[in-house]
């Protein structure tokens, strides 16, 4: 594929989805339209070429996210098919970091579900513009209408149809194209590449949807709007502009449909891709910027994935890496995992760099003589942990350096080493994200390793508004140390954090001092009042305070902070925060009482339930600490017609 194409033909994109929503199977189907493969893979045999991963291949699901380069109509596509599991939210948030747009796919017959709003919210977050691939349309239950209603009502987006399925479930044979008012199906004799014309049978319901679409691109396109207004028939031209202005603002979001397993609707996908979607030359500037969003360590050395902002980085150049000196070593082009090397690359690539060692998730890349920072990649915080006792002591010697790579390449992993017992503590999103954690350290480093059972990360907060003072003097013969303030503490809002406000007057605590404060303050919260279990949600106040004009200092201010959040948690009493999860349960209409049941026995909230298609959707909230096999009992319950899907939704009083 030639390196040269002008920047305004490349699009970066991402694949986006709830999982099994059929994300992977669509890059299949794209890899096989662009002829990259033969014969594309499938998800369940384990042939999948984005999911090489060897748990990826033995579990059936995207774990880690993957980049493929595809030729179309004279552009170039390079996407990145990120996983559906919330466990894996970090590979998502690193990717929609990096990217210029992405594709929203939805089950048809599932509509927007948990995950579906977690990723679109993300996206929301890094302002990334997207279209919807409304999939599955020819699977039991299939509702399209259903899905835009969705999409509307519950992530609160701007849907605008530019296709209208020509029928639903085992009847869906084909689109309409409301952009140009023609139909279109495709050959499953040759996989869906011939698309064939045909009349539109429901010429009022494509009316219809083809003047909502225009009466859309009305509110963003003056053109439009004049035509609009006037009652006269608006050009392709002028409507196709209106669309992608809109997507790129983020004023709407452009749906189309179809079945990629059944191979149709993606070569129009494709189509919308480049129409809509915008290229990095939209956002490109000088001089080199990049952002380090990925590492990887494989038999070859540490790879950093990295995505150009703007200028270029040949390979030998000297670049600031996470502020510091480094020369830059070979550049690669990843084709899932495949490898091309390249000489240089340039605003819009996104490469990995080998050999750019202590380079770290979040890190930017520039030239020296330009010094910049980019706003780092969000980590979520890890609700699950688990102990890892090494079997021998070769095994604990290695663990160590094991786990500093895991920790590397997935930040969204942690460790701590417990006080008490002296084990290392493993600490993730989910159950699925530690066993596969625990599996790479077996497979990859060949160690031995005895697993507790998970247990939940509790945070604690305070029970009640206390004020604490608290002094720390300490004299040892040479320069002393003194420091004393009073802090007012209160519970703050859940998920707001620890706030910290400096409320002294008169320089009882000089401003020198204050972050010295600050620092112990966050540093007692993170530890906690008890070991392990963080304080989280308080509003501490400095309030009052002295000092020492030669024995204070920064130092001996956060000592103090430190105690005095100690003291004040015995004051105040502490109350017990655990993580909760949203639950959405999918069930046949006569197992609802067996979901019911199942989801109350687990301390389960029941929110609502609502029906979509033949089946029933009750949605609830749950403990994570009463989450655990959950899944395998509800599909027993259920014999097998049972599935669910999770997402972390912040933190309740325990047995609230």
């Amino acid at each position: 594929m030639p390196r040269d194409i002008p920047r305004t033909r490349v699009r970066n994109i991402g694949i986006m989805a709830h999982i099994d929503a059929g994300k992977t199977t669509c890059t299949e189907r794209v890899l096989y339209y662009t002829g990259l493969v033969h014969t594309p893979g499938d998800v369940h045999e384990g042939t999948a070429t984005t999911d090489f991963g060897e748990e990826e291949r033995k579990r059936g699901i995207t774990i880690n996210a993957a980049a493929v380069t595809v030729p179309w109509t004279g552009h170039e596509i390079r996407i990145i098919d990120t996983p559906g599991h919330v466990d894996f939210g970090i590979e998502v948030e690193r990717s929609l970091r990096v990217l210029d747009g992405a594709i929203f796919v939805l089950d048809a017959s599932q509509g927007v579900e948990a995950q579906s709003e977690a990723v679109w919210h993300q996206a929301d977050r890094h302002a990334v513009p997207r279209i919807t691939f409304v999939n599955k349309m020819d699977k039991v239950g299939a509702d399209f209408g259903r899905c835009l209603t969705e999409l509307r009502e519950r992530l609160g987006a701007n849907p605008v149809a530019v296709q209208w399925p020509i029928g639903e479930e085992s009847g869906f044979t084909g689109v309409v194209d409301l952009v140009r008012m023609q139909a279109f199906g495709f050959d499953e004799a040759d996989r869906g590449r011939t698309i064939v014309s045909r009349a539109i049978p429901d010429v009022e319901s494509a009316r219809a949807a083809r003047a909502a679409m225009i009466e859309a691109c009305a509110e963003v396109d003056d053109e439009v709007l004049a035509a609009f207004a006037a009652g006269d028939e608006p050009s392709i031209e002028a409507i196709e502009r209106a669309l992608r202005k809109g997507t790129i603002e983020g004023r709407l979001q452009v749906v189309t449909c179809g079945s990629a397993y059944r191979y149709k609707g993606v070569q129009p996908l494709l189509d919308a891709v480049v129409a809509y979607l915008p290229s990095p030359a939209e956002r490109e500037s000088e001089p080199l910027t990049a952002l380090a969003f990925k590492t990887q360590v494989d038999r070859n050395g540490a790879l950093t994935f990295v995505r150009v902002y703007s200028g270029r980085m040949r390979r030998g150049d000297v670049i600031l890496a996470g502020g510091e000196k480094r020369r830059l070593g070979r550049l690669f082009v990843l084709h899932a995992d495949r490898r091309e090397e390249i000489e240089e690359a340039s605003a819009g690539d996104i490469v990995a760099i080998l050999g750019l060692e202590n380079t770290r998730t979040g890190d930017t890349l520039c030239a020296p003589e330009h010094p910049v920072v980019l706003e780092t990649i969000r980590v979520p915080e890890p609700v699950l942990e688990v102990a890892l006792e090494p079997r021998s002591s070769e095994d604990r010697e290695r663990l160590g350096p094991a786990l500093a790579r895991l920790t590397s390449e997935d930040p969204s992993l942690q460790t701590r080493i417990d006080e008490e017992s002296g084990q290392t503590v493993l600490r993730g999103m989910g159950e699925l994200h530690i066993e596969i954690a625990v599996s790479r350290l077996a497979r990859d480093h060949r160690l031995q390793l005895r697993v507790s059972d998970p247990e939940v990360a509790y945070r604690d907060t305070f029970a009640r508004a206390t004020m604490v003072e608290y002094k720390h003097d300490k004299q040892n013969g040479g320069a002393g140390q003194f420091a004393k303030i009073t802090l007012a503490i209160e519970p703050g809002a859940p998920g707001s954090g620890i706030e910290f406000a400096d409320a002294t007057v008169g320089g009882v605590v000089p401003k020198a001092y204050v972050p010295g404060v600050e620092k112990g303050v966050r540093n007692a919260c993170f530890r906690g009042a008890r070991e392990g279990v963080p304080l989280v949600d308080l509003v501490v106040r400095l309030v009052d305070g002295a000092h020492h004009v030669k024995d204070s200092s920064a130092l001996a201010f956060e000592v103090a902070a430190q105690f005095a959040v100690v003291e004040a948690a015995r004051l105040a009493g502490l109350v017990t925060l655990e993580p909760i999860l949203s639950v959405e349960v999918s069930v046949p209409e006569e197992h609802v009482g067996d979901a019911l049941g199942e989801l109350l026995s687990r301390r389960g909230a029941i929110v609502r339930t609502e029906p979509r298609g033949a089946i029933r959707v009750v949605m609830a909230r749950v403990p994570l600490a009463a989450s655990f096999g959950f899944v395998s009992s509800l599909r027993g319950r259920t014999h097998g017609r049972g599935s669910v899907s999770m997402k972390p939704n912040g933190y309740e009083r325990r047995g609230t």
